[in-house]
């Protein structure tokens, strides 16, 4: 898609591309078949040339997308609709395989600044300012965990970065489901994957429990990849889960790990997962929404290097945004130069 096109879906996103662009991201988290992501990233590439599934296709994937929504769980894989689209599900897989994710220490980046916060506090808005200031390299909403930029390579995905700040303005919920624009991400397909700390129920509703590290190599290839990628040594990653998986990331980054903490005040915080439907309980245990941000927000004063972490307010993001991300890129330089001195 060029940039016109871009531009003119921001305004308006056709409903199918956001359905196939939901479909492929929510296999991505909640199956471990990729067939799934093979067959919906072909699709996805088919619909950027114009060419529309079949209503068929596009009732499999309301239908799967229902089923995520009432059991955290997809429909099975049915082979029949890639055959009625045209797709050689073995091919694609076959193509995908040199795309896998593998060790690259020579592209580790020098730092990677974590943004954290309750959820609904603000945590997407700050992420997407900061990368679209081309300063960093980040997870996108075209980044799979099991080949982590190879659709980040393909000529019809034109990055955010292309367009101009009438990006930033559009709500978050419409622009990552735009088919051929990719957008920085939280990429839960693989956090949830490296460093599980929740039981995915249903919908937006999560089972909160310990973090502990199942795959750190998984979770570090990624990232080099994505370093890799962008040519970039500065990594940003956002996603209001790594609050409650700090240790495990300080274990992993050391002291090349930065945190910035949005917050947003504890009854606004509270209002939109009510809007939005986020609902979480802790050890099986449901919890306010007043609670939940409670959780979240001591997690990280708790567990956060207090000379690595900068905390930035949701209401400072709003009124003024050029002075707030002026102050939150110099204390990551500030930062960056510091660690980089001699003791």
């Amino acid at each position: 898609m060029n940039n016109s096109t871009l531009a003119a879906q921001l305004a308006a996103p056709d409903p199918d591309g956001a359905t196939i662009a939901l479909y492929r991201t929510r296999a991505y988290r909640f199956s471990d078949d990729p067939r799934h992501y093979a067959l919906a990233e072909a699709i996805e590439e088919k619909y950027a040339h114009g060419l529309t599934p079949t209503p068929r296709t596009m009732t499999y994937f309301r239908a799967t997308l229902d089923q995520i929504r009432a059991t955290g769980t997809l429909i099975p894989f049915n082979p029949e609709v890639a055959e009625a689209e045209g797709v050689d599900i073995r091919h694609e897989l076959e193509a995908r395989r040199p795309y896998a994710p593998r060790s690259s220490p020579d592209h580790n980046p020098k730092t990677i600044i974590f943004i954290v916060g309750a959820p609904r506090s603000g945590t997407s808005h700050l992420y997407n300012c900061l990368a679209h200031t081309g300063q960093y390299a980040y997870f996108t909403t075209a980044s799979c965990w099991a080949w982590p930029t190879r659709n980040l390579n393909h000529p019809d995905r034109r990055s955010f970065e292309d367009l101009d700040e009438q990006v930033l303005a559009v709500d978050n919920k419409k622009t990552r489901l735009i088919p051929g624009l990719v957008m920085p991400y939280e990429s839960e397909d693989l956090y949830a994957r490296a460093i599980p700390t929740y039981q995915h129920i249903s919908g937006h509703t999560y089972d909160l429990t310990i973090a502990e590290t199942a795959d750190a190599n998984l979770l570090t290839t990624n990232i080099q990849a994505h370093t890799k990628h962008f040519g970039r040594d500065r990594f940003l990653t956002k996603s209001p889960f790594n609050s409650l998986r700090i240790p495990q990331l300080e274990a992993l980054t050391g002291r090349t790990a930065l945190y910035l903490h949005i917050t947003r005040d504890r009854t606004s915080t509270a209002d939109s997962m009510r809007r939005n439907r986020f609902r979480f309980h802790h050890h099986g245990t449901p919890l306010t929404e007043e609670d939940t941000a409670d959780l979240f927000h001591d997690a990280i004063q708790r567990n956060t290097p207090t000379d690595r972490l900068l905390t930035i307010r949701h209401a400072d993001l709003l009124t003024d945004q050029e002075a707030t991300l002026s102050r939150a890129t110099t204390w990551i330089e500030q930062s960056r130069r510091s660690d980089a001195s001699p003791p």
